[in-house]
């Protein structure tokens, strides 16, 4: 099997369970809907999704779900390092524009339907650089927490559950910097420019973003590089 082919295998199975998820969420939240407008419950906060939970998830069977079953098939370690990076990069991708759409979608549909939208900070009054650095954040968070759950699954895959718990401890400091950057009062500021509203994305924090995502590549690799398949 070739590495291009192994990557889109990887990602059409992935895609599969995102598009559970997705229709599970879809439904919480017209039910979140309903009872909000019902008075039982609060606003949302869409800048914290879950989707970053189910990327988490996907990152922790990396290791005890695809690594045994294509080694077992005689893929390398090496080709499926790199076909599972080229998958969850593009898999991040595609789950943001998803979560984006289906935003865009809640606010155009649900007050045409007499209900109010369940958030207090609309996308769409943004304007196109709210929506373009939106996606760009859901893009670049579901690859952090993909990638972190990927080194938490390698370190109980290879050490075992009494090492494995120090890896989850080890990751904790990257939650910190992941909750820290993703606060939308350090990444973006809005100024006044000819009575119009423009939106300048701040890069610091993306930039340090890109080099926790390079570390945690790095050791992803050199774990799956080392770690003993369990046949």
């Amino acid at each position: 099997m070739k590495q291009f082919h192994l990557g889109w295998a990887f990602l059409i199975e992935q895609i599969k369970w995102a598009s559970w998820f997705y229709s599970i969420i879809i439904v919480l939240t017209i039910g979140t809907t309903i009872a909000n407008h019902w008075g039982f419950l609060d606003n949302l906060d869409i800048s914290n999704t879950t989707s970053t939970i189910f990327m988490l998830i996907i990152g922790l069977l990396y290791s005890y779900g695809f690594l045994d079953y294509y080694y077992k098939l005689g893929i390398s370690r090496k080709m499926f390092f790199k076909a599972a990076l080229f998958a969850s990069a593009l898999l991040s991708i595609i789950l943001a524009l998803a979560m984006i759409t289906m935003i865009v979608l809640f606010e155009t549909l649900v007050p045409a339907l007499g209900f109010a939208v369940p958030w207090t900070d609309p996308l769409i009054g943004g304007g196109v650089l709210s929506f373009i650095q939106s996606i760009a954040d859901y893009s670049v968070a579901h690859f952090f927490y993909l990638l972190l759950g990927w080194f938490m699954g390698l370190g109980f895959y290879r050490f075992r559950w009494k090492i494995g718990l120090l890896f989850i401890l080890i990751s904790f400091p990257f939650f910190g910097i992941s909750a820290l950057l993703q606060d939308k009062a350090d990444i973006a500021h809005t100024i006044k420019f000819f009575t119009v509203n423009l939106q300048i994305i701040s890069i610091g924090p993306y930039l340090i973003f890109f080099i926790v995502i390079a570390i945690l590549i790095v050791c992803n690799y050199r774990l799956t590089r080392d770690v003993p398949i369990r046949l």
